[in-house]
């Protein structure tokens, strides 16, 4: 602990860790610290003001992966410390920037509905990073405050009753550029002095991409080290606590079993039934039992203290977990209700004008006839087809030996489904031999091979999925289909009906009506308009049939625009957290794909993927 100057042996101990790129983390008086990550061209600095000290400002300091917090009393004793820091640090990247960041008064608030910053700065050095911060303050998100910044031309970048961090003949020996932040206290309560929570988050969140933007626009001007990106500035190290609340969130997830827990297990007798009520009496469906109450589930889920947890991006990844297993266990306590079906729409969304306007499009081009849906003549039976799904899941396993080579066959499911990376297929299952490759790489290529991917991330979340991953997941899955060359008319459209099914189920409610549109209109068999509609009235409205079209649009846009697919593999993710995951990946915190589908290894497939760039729209995918 540093408590006086800092003796000679010390100093020589920090310079040492930093020559060596090793992390220094040392105490500094009673409740500072001293934190440098790795080898990085910045240092934010916190001097707290004795009992007065802000734990906003000071989280918002110790957030960042090079930080100093001390009292003010202390920093003289210190001073000889971080010019050494800065001295080795601007010699390594060609310039540093130290940035002195504290609160302002109360008095200081206005009484708008404004979130106040003011910036200290030099005369004439480097507008650019300085325009980078003041442009970025002004997005910052804060519950509808209004950012403002000022910018204040001054050699006296610090509080008004200190000396600043280093003096001005200092800075321009060392190619460093000094700033100071005075944060205004509109996330305190005037009337009870409490921390508006909400705000301190999105404070959090906002201020460290703004800074760390501002450092790497700095030394891609001024310095002589290249930076892969803002985000390579930010901490890699996560703490136990964090990983702690990762884990339970997963442990939470892998009690639910939505899936099974939404499905009937008796719509072979449902159908047969309905056949004897002469196609107008309304199936009854059964479902297993509750294991877990949702109730004390639901208590253990917000128990977790996700508010505790210092990185803003995993928290935000936390929090919106933990609203989605809040709504999933809202929909299983519900079910056969009609809460069941307005807690979906929140989970899955409703059919956009767009996406229904497709699925008829669809069905207006290819018709359903009695040659539309042939399947081929020769089929395989479950255990010949679970055989087939084997030998893919080795493939997977010789890649990463933590894959599970364990099929379940099942009684009770109507439908392949893959549960917690473990593949069921139907008991009486009929797979059309035409067509089994491209169920496999739906199934295992898709969905069992992220879940993988994420179990093999230290950030478990991945491989429960993060909130409203069934659209992309979905997309992918019925795109390997297309890739594989399995994507035939009767698929086609028997996902525009799924889109049109779920449409009227939100619309009328009526699972006779809805059954009559897919067989009268659509012209449907009896039975596959049955269990279509079954599908989308599960558990009393079961919205997420939408996604599968949806998704494989979604999906076939963002190829066309030039990215990559392998990315989205990466764990069981939505396409508007790449940027989230992106971010992990440059942090250290999350690896790039391990596990790689059968079909990237195909020329065919491979054409195909290339080709997407020229589809002009869905139907041209129709193999």
């Amino acid at each position: 602990m540093i408590t006086g100057t800092v003796d000679t042996c010390r100093l020589g101990a920090i310079i040492k860790d930093l020559e060596n790129n090793s992390a220094i983390d040392i105490p500094v008086g009673a409740s500072g610290r001293l934190y440098i990550e790795r080898k990085l061209p910045f240092l934010l600095v916190y001097r707290t003001p004795g009992e007065d000290r802000d734990e906003v400002i000071e989280n918002l300091v110790r957030n960042e992966a090079s930080y100093l917090v001390c009292p003010e009393k202390l920093y003289p004793a210190c001073r000889l410390m971080v010019l050494k820091i800065v001295r080795i640090l601007a010699d390594e990247y060609g310039a540093f920037l130290l940035m002195e960041v504290w609160r302002g008064e109360m008095a200081d608030l206005p009484e708008t509905h404004t979130a106040g910053f003011d910036l200290f700065g030099p005369a004439n050095q480097l507008p650019q990073s300085i325009r980078s911060i003041t442009e970025s303050v002004r997005k910052i998100n804060l519950s509808g405050l209004a950012p403002e910044i000022t910018l204040s031309v001054t050699d006296n970048r610090c509080p008004d009753h200190l000396d600043p961090l280093l003096h001005k003949k200092e800075l321009k020996r060392l190619e460093c550029l000094l700033l100071g932040l005075k944060v205004k206290p509109f996330y305190i309560s005037r009337e009870t002095g409490q921390i508006y929570p909400v705000l301190e988050r999105q404070l959090y969140a906002g201020f460290g991409e703004v800074f760390r933007k501002s450092v790497y626009d700095f030394i891609k001007v001024q310095g002589t080290h290249k930076l892969s990106g803002f985000q390579s500035l930010a901490r890699r190290g996560v703490s136990p606590e964090t990983w702690q609340i990762d884990k339970q969130l997963v442990d939470i997830d892998n009690q639910i079993h939505f899936l099974l827990l939404v499905s009937p297990v008796n719509a072979d007798r449902a159908w047969k039934e309905f056949q004897k009520g002469r196609y107008r009496k309304p199936p009854v469906f059964h479902y297993r039992m509750l294991p877990n109450d949702p109730e004390l589930m639901k208590r253990s889920l917000f128990n977790l203290p996700i508010e505790k947890i210092d990185d803003p991006t995993l928290g935000f990844l936390f929090r919106d977990k933990r609203n989605e297993l809040d709504k999933m266990l809202n929909m299983i306590r519900s079910r056969n209700t009609e809460d069941f079906l307005y807690n979906g729409l929140l989970l899955f969304g409703s059919v956009e004008s767009w996406l229904l306007e497709a699925a008829r499009e669809i069905l207006e081009i290819y018709p359903v006839s009695p040659s539309s849906v042939k399947e081929g003549r020769f089929f395989y039976t479950a255990g010949e087809f679970a055989k087939l799904a084997k030998q893919e899941l080795v493939f997977l396993q010789k890649q990463w030996p933590g894959v599970s080579t364990r099929i379940e066959i099942r009684e009770n499911v109507s439908d392949l489904m893959v549960n917690k990376g473990i593949l069921s297929i139907p008991l009486n299952a009929r797979i059309p031999v035409a067509r089994a490759n491209s169920l496999i790489q739906h199934e295992i290529g898709t969905h069992v091979l992220t879940y993988y991917n994420g179990k093999n991330q230290p950030l478990q979340l991945l491989c429960s999925g993060v909130p409203g991953y069934e659209e992309l997941q979905e997309g992918i899955a019925v795109l390997t289909e297309y890739l594989t060359s399995g994507l035939t008319v009767s698929r086609m459209q028997m996902l525009a009906a799924r889109v049109i099914a779920v449409d009227s189920m939100i619309r009328d409610r009526n699972f006779i009506t809805t059954f009559e549109l897919l067989t009268d209109e659509f012209h449907f068999s009896k039975e596959k308009s049955f269990y279509i509609t079954t599908r989308v009235y599960r558990g009393g409205g079961f919205a997420k049939d939408a996604v599968y079209l949806k998704g494989l649009i979604r999906v076939i846009r963002y190829l066309k625009e030039g990215n990559p697919l392998e990315p989205l593999l990466i764990g069981k993710i939505q396409q508007s957290y790449l940027s989230v995951v992106e971010e992990l990946i440059v942090r250290k915190i999350l690896k790039p794909v391990e596990i790689r589908p059968r079909y990237l290894t195909d020329e065919t497939a491979l054409q195909r993927l290339a080709g997407l760039k020229n589809i002009e729209k869905i139907t041209d995918l129709i193999n």
